[in-house]
């Protein structure tokens, strides 16, 4: 019995000289792995999207977080550690100012031990873009966990890089008049005024959605626009024309257009279409008219002008 208290007693006072040894060693000693702190980061691949769109999404990606320690010291020490947790702070690394991450939570703890835990901790990393995101290109994230001194543990750090790529993001304004009122077989032209809020040069695509029978209509069907993201100039003017009918008679109609707009990053046709507006245009067509009436009125006028030279002839 003696023997064993002994040998018990032997057994702690070793681990307080190691205790002590490492907590006076130099830093450089102890960085040659004696008492070394691990932590390993994974994240799910699948979690990040091929492309975030601006202002819109928010990707949100599982990291996981594990520790373990290492080094000759470890194993005789950590044994009488087990139930004690290693605080782990999650931070990002500076990022551009379109681009917002954050972690959460930013602190966790995962158990002290020489293995790896069957189940790590968790954290969300969420990712957001701001509209001025330049369309299309690869961004590196990184995320760094770091924990203190565990006495006699050392301290750990790690770094992750996470890559995100930036999508399209299209923003409209349109301003144009919604009503005009023309005669009969006239044209009358709604100048469309277009600003843009894009991260990219924009593909603009305009379509005449079932116009009214027996009315004319004419639009340029394609625009691009550029974007302030690069410092380019993002308005532009599309003119939309409409002949109203000019049958025979009065007329008093009141038709109404609309004009499907598209937007898509121009260069960039696998990214599809970003944007629908259907725009709606009110044009009234009000007065008489007689096509064909002034040829019959000419083509009489030369007859009777003819009755009369005849006429002259014979009186002379």
């Amino acid at each position: 019995m003696k023997k064993f208290r002994a040998m018990k007693a032997s057994v702690v006072m070793g681990i307080l000289l190691i205790g002590l040894f490492a907590a006076f060693m130099p830093t450089s000693t102890a960085a040659s792995g004696l008492f070394q702190g691990n932590i390993e980061l994974t994240y799910d691949v699948d979690d990040v999207p091929s492309t975030i769109r601006p202002e819109s999404d928010i990707a949100r990606i599982d990291l996981y977080i594990n520790h373990f320690a290492s080094g000759l010291g470890s194993k005789f020490v950590i044994p009488f550690f087990s139930a004690n947790t290693v605080p782990i702070e999650l931070s990002v690394s500076d990022t551009p100012e379109w681009l917002t991450v954050s972690v959460a939570p930013g602190v966790v703890y995962p158990k002290l031990g020489m293995e790896k835990a069957e189940f790590p901790e968790h954290a969300i990393v969420s990712i957001s873009l701001t509209p001025n995101a330049p369309a299309f290109q690869t961004q590196s994230i990184e995320i760094v966990a770091t924990h203190n001194a565990i006495p006699p543990i050392q301290p750990a750090l790690n770094k992750i890089p996470i890559e995100i790529k930036s999508g399209y993001y299209s923003n409209y304004q349109y301003e144009y008049p919604t009503f005009e009122e023309i005669g009969a077989g006239e044209t009358v032209t709604f100048p469309i005024n277009i600003k843009g809020y894009s991260n990219a040069r924009s593909r603009i695509i305009f379509e005449v959605v079932d116009p009214a029978e027996g009315w004319s209509t004419s639009i340029n069907t394609e625009f691009f626009l550029g974007t302030t993201a690069l410092g380019e100039d993002a308005t532009g003017t599309v003119n939309f024309m409409i002949q109203s009918p000019l049958d025979f008679g009065y007329h008093n109609e009141v038709q109404q257009f609309n004009v499907r707009v598209k937007t898509m990053a121009a260069g960039h046709p696998d990214a599809g279409i970003d944007n629908t507006t259907m725009l709606q245009f009110t044009v009234r067509s009000r007065g008489f008219s007689t096509p064909g009436f002034e040829v019959t009125f000419t083509v009489v006028a030369l007859m009777a002008v003819i009755v009369i030279y005849r006429k002259k002839r014979k009186i002379v």
